[in-house]
């Protein structure tokens, strides 16, 4: 998913579960920090809390507005 669309369906705060590895890792469950935004060879990606570099969409499953977020 481009990031237009990633930031037209979610919207900032979004609960996520995020793979930061790969998706055979434990996922953790936080929110969207930033809009996704498109960088080299249109990869879109987004930072979320409690991770530094920013991840790619592929690796972030949005969660529903009141989903329990890890502290």
């Amino acid at each position: 998913m481009d990031a237009e669309t990633f930031n037209a369906l979610f919207k900032v705060g979004t609960p996520v579960r995020v793979f930061p590895n790969t998706r055979e890792d434990p996922p953790r469950i936080t929110r969207t920090r930033t809009p996704a935004v498109q960088v080299q060879h249109g990869l879109a990606v987004v930072h979320v809390d409690g991770i530094r570099c920013g991840l790619d969409t592929r690796y972030v499953d949005p969660l529903p507005d009141d989903y329990l977020v890890e502290a």
